[in-house]
């Protein structure tokens, strides 16, 4: 007994026969099946009948509405198509009872059935049926049977599978009227359907004999937001199998090309904008999802159903973080709104602070979660009682000048001025005055803070700004008012930015609307002296010079009157109208100036002025809008049909952009609407608008009309490389010339599509770069020892990537050092890509390195510690000599290691090239069999010497140990002993002498002790040392009491600052401030004993120095003899002076001190090369002391003498200080 089950393709189960199915027809006009067997083994037991089929065994028939057409839709909003209902329905296969002991084998033969709608049927006679069935019976070697119904006719094919399914399609196409279909593609897949030169839909075309139409336009109305596209049509035309399978190979190609979306979700809640966090959003693994925040757009990409889904998650995500945000609107005073630190409310509540824009407004809002928010505020009000505010009123200063003060508090918002002050007190906050305040401002205030425990801090930061608001005064600007802000405000900021880093600006314009005001500062150089006014004032007027051509344009310009109705000026005229932007955009590109000011000089006249092009552009709009002002005027444009859909854009951009930038209606016909090639538009606006309208659309059109194709051969192996990672240099192409660029996967046609002008620029550019990856293309694999591998790598990639950049080349390893066959030959193949040149080159220094890795050798050595510090030297010196000796100094890879004075390992380890390595140890081992045979020698070095022999920093030891190689061991400080010299006994012995007879022998000519406690007096803290040296050619050295020395030279001068430093107010005014006191002797009665003054006569011969000779002949100038008279002359006079201001401390009793506002002036005492001090103190016999800038009071000048030099000191002082 057979069944029909339900898989149309299930094979039947036949044992001993094939069941042959022919056509008869019964009495009643019933078709029915007649059956045949044929035995297919004699020995076999006969089969068991098997039924034939019966009416109510076969599928239901199909209803009138089988070849109704239906649209195939896509993207996510996809509905599903009505189904075909003359599709056939299938019948099961036939499944024969099992015979008993029969063996079980599968048939390659199905059977499939399928049902045709009377009315769809051609009108045929019952022989011609009969003929077309045999003819498929015959031409596949199937059986047909078909069983007639009063509606439908279903026929039954069994056979082979393959020739079931050409048999059912011969039949059908021979028994049915064709049908007319059709299907919706994203237009993106045109180039993929139609194939390169139209070799895919050619041939679906000709396989399934069927006429397949693709539409060049878009569907009106079609664009997808998932898709990103809009759709087109496919029509087709054949008999409903073909149609059915030429349809399911387009969706083949459509899936292929559509499996992978990239979709943007738009941000629409603004608040919600900082908040977004998209990790939490799970995404699945091969999805990109980013949000950028510039833009307020999530950016999805990656497999289709995968980037549906995120987008999914993404959307309800943005909505629940959307419901749980609040915002809250606090008023808070604008001088204290720069208290609520933002960072710490966004770190510590995940709440985002917005100040108000406008500075009149005091709400502050606070956005987050509710609860959040709520704590938010009650921290930023506690947090705000914590600061101390004080305030500054700048306008004050430069007698109450107003104006400047504006002036400089613009200067300060635009340029980092207060920059220093700021980085100096980082616990203070300077809050400028809000720009949009200052136009009517009657003081200008600029507000500090700080914490209170910092409160202190703003009294320092608020004298340093009072000091630099000083420093700039009015005759340090210049101000400009004889330039149109409007016209050249460009032009203007352009000039003066090349002078800006010498003389800053600010033009008045670009804060107060109206203003043609530049003001120029004057900024102070790095010097220690300010210009005189005249110098600031002529590099200010140099700078003023600069706008000269300006002026010149300035005075050129025409002006030109029409009238207008006052209404119709601030609805056309208006700054933000679109017929305005339009004049001005004409005017900019005849790179002219315009003025166009409304209402003047009457309410119903417009004045224009500008140079002769920009007032010739604009007269011709301006005439125009006064003949014709109304907004219903219309013209008509007339563009191709194919340019419809992009003039309208994508959901209609294009045509918004288009009515918003020229403010004008625009009627685009409906697609049914076209029938000629072109289209006729119907703009309705202001006439000007409208002409300007039309040349735009007209240019468009052009572009969009002229679109062409081109085909390059590009072989399949260089598609990659074109293309680019992740498309980056197609992409670059596309953007660049506006042109769409497809790589076919099966082909090496890659075609260009777009205006002619991008298509030629493209092609040839791809074809350059076709030719350079042909010309680099080359490749080589070199084999690389495994073990060698990191040292071609190099650290951090080093070395390779020096090889890649030096050759230009690419070079990649293969395989990985941890795969089997790499671990099995030892051996990883490395793939250099370029030229021919370039790739030979790489290979010689990849093997350059391999070779070199290969002759790596590493040695170690047992050597007693007591050598090592030998082999090293002073400061590495011997280590280095013999690395340079072996050869190590253009070797890269060497290594020496000793080990450190705290560890306990006494090998040396050497490593490098065999040839650098034996080298090291030999000089080694010699160092080792030297010290076997040194000697140690003792000196007796008195201990005040013991400096001497070692020198600043140990250089003199180490010139020792360099030249005679030896170790010299000297007592460190505070510790007594021999110093000892270690080494050959020939090198000893020359050490030894020289130590003797030129290191430590006592070399100066007299010594007289002077009491330690009036060191620091008699040396005026090292200036009358100085002073020795320079004058009288006597160098004064102290022995053992350097160290002392310099100390008492370098002690703080005690300065009572609270009688120095101005107290009440009208000191204050003050700028300087002078104070005599008697102090007692400058002695220092805590230093105890003498400290030797050791004086040396070294004359200096000028002739020699100022000579304009060679160096070779000054070194053969024989050395001048010092002259003993001279010499015992000089020295008794500087002994003298030495005992004459030992003597003079007792009467040195009275101190001043000179303070000076600006302790900047104090330049001015010291003079060039202190020319001006040297005087002073000459003149008054006093010690005078300038403190340094690094001081602890550096404001305050000290003077020590009798109370008549003290006096005398003074007054030149305070005359240097006023001059």
């Amino acid at each position: 007994m057979s069944v029909f089950p339900e898989d149309q393709n299930q094979s039947i189960v036949n044992e001993s026969a094939s069941t042959m199915l022919s056509v008869s027809e019964t009495d009643n006009g019933v078709e029915t099946a007649v059956t045949t067997e044929e035995t297919a083994s004699e020995e076999k037991p006969a089969p068991v009948p098997v039924p034939l089929p019966s009416l109510k065994d076969l599928p239901s028939l199909g209803s009138n509405s089988i070849f109704a057409n239906s649209k195939v839709t896509w993207g996510p909003n996809m509905q599903p198509s009505p189904p075909i209902s003359c599709s056939p329905s299938l019948s099961s296969s036939l499944s024969p009872s099992p015979v008993s002991g029969a063996k079980r084998m599968r048939s390659k033969n199905i059977q499939e059935s399928f049902t045709l709608d009377l009315q769809s049927q051609l009108s045929i006679t019952k022989p011609e049926l009969s003929r077309i069935v045999q003819s498929v019976k015959q031409a596949y070697n199937v059986s047909v049977e078909s069983t007639l119904s009063k509606n439908s006719r279903t026929f039954l094919i069994s056979g082979v599978a393959t020739k079931v399914q050409d048999a059912k399609r011969d039949l059908v196409k021979q028994l049915t009227r064709p049908i007319d279909d059709v299907m919706t593609v994203p237009a993106r897949c045109r180039a993929a359907i139609i194939g390169s030169g139209g070799k895919t839909i050619r041939g679906i075309s000709e396989q399934y004999d069927v006429t397949i139409n693709l539409a060049r336009e878009n569907n009106p109305d079609s664009y997808d937001e998932d898709l990103n596209d809009f759709t087109a049509n496919v029509n087709f035309h054949g008999d409903f199998e073909s149609v059915n399978m030429a349809k399911r190979r387009i969706e083949e190609i459509v899936k292929e090309e559509t499996k992978t979306l990239s979709l943007r979700v738009p941000v629409k809640d603004e608040k919600i904008i900082p908040f977004i966090d998209l990790s939490a959003i799970t995404v699945p693994e091969g999805v990109k999802c980013n949000f950028y925040r510039d833009t307020a757009e999530v950016n999805i990409s990656g497999p289709r159903d995968d980037v549906k889904a995120t987008k999914t998650g993404v959307q309800d995500y943005l909505n629940q973080l959307s419901s749980t945000l609040t915002e809250e609107k606090i008023k808070i005073p604008t001088k204290f709104q720069f208290l609520i630190d933002t960072k710490a409310l966004k770190k510590e509540f995940n709440v985002i602070v917005t100040f108000p824009s406008d500075p009149t407004d005091e709400l502050v809002s606070f956005v987050g979660q509710k609860d959040k928010v709520t704590e938010a505020i009650a921290f930023a009000r506690a947090n705000s009682k914590t600061f101390t505010v004080d305030s500054l009123d700048i306008s004050k200063s430069h007698s109450k000048n107003l104006a400047h003060a504006k002036n400089l508090a613009l200067y300060f918002t635009k340029y980092p001025a207060l920059k220093d002050i700021k980085e100096a007190y980082p616990e203070v906050k300077i809050v400028l005055p809000a720009p949009s305040l200052l136009k009517d401002a009657a003081s200008v205030v600029i507000n500090i803070s700080a914490k209170s425990e910092s409160a202190n801090e703003i009294k320092f930061a608020r004298k340093e700004l009072i000091n630099f608001v000083n420093t700039i005064t009015p005759l340090d600007t210049l101000t400009i008012t004889d330039l149109d802000y409007e016209l050249f405000h460009k032009s203007i900021k352009s000039t003066l930015l090349a002078t800006e880093d010498k003389v800053p600006f600010i033009q008045l314009g670009d804060y107060f609307p109206g203003n043609d005001s530049i003001v120029l500062f004057y900024s102070s150089p790095e010097e220690d002296f300010k210009p005189s006014a005249e110098e600031i004032n002529a590099e200010l007027e140099k700078v003023n010079a600069s706008l000269e051509p300006l002026r010149a344009k300035l005075n050129k310009m025409t002006n030109k009157v029409y009238t207008l109705d006052a209404k119709i000026q601030d609805d056309l005229l208006s700054p933000s109208s679109a017929t305005l932007h339009l004049i001005l955009e004409d005017v900019s590109k005849e790179e002219g100036n315009l003025q166009i000011k409304l209402h003047t000089p009457e309410a119903n006249k417009v004045t224009i002025r500008g140079d002769d092009k920009a007032v010739k552009t604009a007269n011709k709009a301006l005439t125009s809008i006064v003949e014709n002002p109304t907004k219903k005027s219309k013209i008509t444009v007339e563009v191709a049909s194919n340019s419809i859909a992009r003039l309208v854009g994508t959901k209609g951009s294009n045509l918004n952009e288009i009515r918003e930038k020229f403010d004008c209606q625009i009627d685009v016909p409906n697609h049914d609407e076209i029938k000629d090639k072109t289209a006729e538009i119907v703009l309705t606006g202001q006439e000007y608008n409208l002409e300007q309208a039309k040349k735009f659309i007209a240019a468009e059109a052009k572009k969009w009309a002229d679109i062409v194709t081109k085909e390059l051969v590009v072989p399949q192996k260089y598609h990659g490389s074109l293309i680019g990672a992740n498309g980056v240099y197609r992409n670059r192409l596309q953007d660049k010339y506006s042109v769409f660029i497809n790589f076919p996967r099966d082909s090496d046609i890659v075609t260009i599509r777009g205006p002619s002008r991008g298509v030629k620029q493209a092609f040839t550019e791809l074809s350059a770069l076709l030719d350079f990856e042909r010309e680099n293309g080359y490749k080589k694999i070199v084999v690389v020892p495994a073990e060698h591998v990191p040292r071609i790598i190099g650290k951090a990639g080093a070395n390779i990537n020096d090889i890649r950049a030096d050759f230009g080349v690419e070079m990649d390893f293969l395989q990985k050092s941890t795969d089997p066959k790499v671990q099995e030959t030892g051996e990883v193949e490395l793939e250099i890509t370029g030229t021919r040149a370039a790739i030979n080159e790489a290979a010689n220094k990849v093997q350059e390195i391999i070779d070199e890795a290969a002759d790596f050798d590493s040695e170690t050595l047992s050597v007693a510690r007591k050598y090592h510090r030998i082999i090293v030297g002073s400061g590495g010196h011997n280590l280095r000599d013999i690395i340079s000796k072996a050869g190590g100094d253009d070797i890269r890879n060497k290594n020496i290691d000793i080990p450190n004075a705290n560890s306990e390992s006494d090998v040396i380890t050497v490593q490098g090239p065999k040839k650098f390595v034996a080298s090291v140890l030999k000089q080694i081992n010699k160092i080792v069999e030297d010290g076997e045979n040194s000697v140690t020698k003792t000196l007796e070095i008195p201990e005040e010497r013991h400096g001497a022999l070692v020198g600043p920093g140990g250089m003199i030891r180490r010139q020792l140990e360099t030249e005679f190689n030896v170790i010299l061991e000297v007592p460190h400080k505070n510790e007594t002993g021999p110093v000892r010299i270690t080494g050959l006994p020939e090198n000893v012995e020359k050490a030894e002498k020289k130590i003797l007879t030129e290191i430590v022998r006592d070399s100066f000519d007299r010594e007289l002790s002077v009491p330690a406690s009036l060191h620091e007096f008699v040396s005026e803290r090292g200036a009358f040392t100085q002073k020795l040296r320079i004058e009288e050619f006597v160098n004064v050295k102290h022995g053992n009491a350097s160290r002392r020395a310099t100390r008492l030279n370098r002690s703080n001068v005690v300065i009572p600052v609270e009688k120095v430093r101005p107290a009440t107010e009208d000191e204050k005014k003050e700028q300087f401030r002078a104070v005599i006191e008697e102090v007692g002797e400058p002695r220092n009665d805590k230093e105890d004993g003498d400290i030797p003054w050791r004086l040396t006569y070294e004359p200096i011969d000028f002739s020699e120095v100022l000579s304009e000779d060679s160096d070779e002949t000054k070194e053969a100038t024989p050395k001048v003899e010092i002259d003993e008279a001279k010499k015992e002359e000089t020295l008794n006079k500087v002994v003298k002076m030495i005992e004459d201001r030992v003597a003079k401390a007792a009467s040195s009793t009275f101190a001043g001190y000179i303070w000076c506002a600006d302790p900047r002036k104090f330049n001015k005492v010291v003079g060039p090369g202190g020319s001006n001090i040297k005087k002073i103190r000459d003149a008054a016999d006093v010690i005078i002391n300038v403190p340094r800038r690094s001081d602890k009071v550096n404001d305050v000048i000290y003077v020590r003498g009798t109370k008549e030099g003290v006096e005398k000191a003074e007054a030149l002082i305070l005359q240097a200080l006023k001059h």
